[in-house]
């Protein structure tokens, strides 16, 4: 590596963790990433694992600025980061940025996520307010509806520049404790994935309704106990219905008659069938690629890089 490193850009999540270091004008000369989400960190274990994590990086006998997103600013992460109470200005989230004590070659500040209120109960993001912020710049927009899947679903109005609300949803949660554990993992096989069994799973949900969805999910056993869909395909049948039912939802909603999707191009892919099945346009984007201008962009305009 020629290029100086300027700053380090830390995606740190629940499961997985993944860093960046960066040029002065925010090309990435070196990425990592490992299996070390804050689950697997030792209480008060935070600062010994991202030395570790990051040491080829910190060897340079200087103080570089890290710039942090995701869960390691939560209760359970490396120092609790404020929540921006929506509507949050995006391009103000380079002000609120949340200091972290360390005694090594960095200087270390976590972004600090967003909240809002929904008749009364709270929802919350870390993490997806970078992508959402790198998206719109990217785009040179002001206003849209964006779709951020995962382990917990974000589907985010932006209006004006302004984070104005978001929903979750616990589709990737759920997909993965029912097919881990309990009576549908017990008659699942493993199997290529099916594409007319994931059709059927969002016709199912269009037909019956996403309020029918806990009755639709006993259906994955009895399908595959009289033997109606082959067994490798019901872990197909249950995506399909999973996410059938968050984009119901979020469509009424939201309102939304397209969205700009980021994600894994892997993860995308269903959610784009889903979109093209409803009638609805769809805008892909890959999450890796949105995060490190995105943080690169809020440490300039912190000042924490030139």
């Amino acid at each position: 590596m020629t290029e100086p490193i300027a700053m380090i850009a830390v995606d740190w999540g629940t499961t997985n963790r993944r860093a960046w270091a960066l040029g002065r004008d925010g090309k990435v000369l070196a990425e990592r990433q490992d299996g070390e989400g804050l689950l697997q960190v030792k209480p008060q274990g935070f600062a010994r694992s991202f030395a570790d994590f990051a040491a080829l990086w910190l060897t340079r006998g200087e103080r570089l600025p890290v710039l942090m997103c995701g869960m390691v600013g939560s209760k359970l992460g490396w120092t609790e980061a404020p929540y921006i109470a929506a509507p949050a200005d995006l391009s103000g989230l380079a002000r609120h940025l949340h200091p972290v004590p360390f005694a090594g070659d960095a200087r270390i500040v976590i972004v600090p996520g967003v909240s809002a209120i929904d008749r009364g109960v709270p929802d919350v993001m870390r993490g997806e307010e970078c992508q959402v912020l790198a998206v719109m710049a990217q785009r040179r927009l002001r206003d849209a509806t964006l779709l951020l899947p995962g382990t917990h679903s974000k589907w985010v109005q932006v209006a004006d520049g302004k984070l104005v609300s978001f929903r979750t949803y616990m589709t990737g949660e759920l997909y993965n404790a029912l097919t881990s554990s309990g009576t549908l993992a017990q008659l699942m096989e493993k199997g290529e994935a099916d594409g007319e069994a994931f059709l059927r799973g969002l016709r199912q949900v269009r037909d019956e309704g996403s309020g029918a969805l806990t009755h639709l999910l006993f259906g994955v056993r009895t399908l595959g106990l009289f033997d109606l869909m082959p067994r490798a395909s019901l872990s197909t049948y249950l995506s399909g219905l999973l996410i059938g039912a968050e984009m119901t939802d979020a469509v009424a909603w939201s309102g939304a008659k397209q969205m700009i999707a980021v994600g894994s191009p892997k993860l995308l892919e269903n959610y784009r069938r889903a979109a093209d099945f409803f009638g609805l346009a769809f805008e892909a984007h890959d999450n890796s690629a949105l995060l490190p201008p995105a943080l690169h962009m809020i440490a300039r305009d912190s000042g924490l890089v030139a």
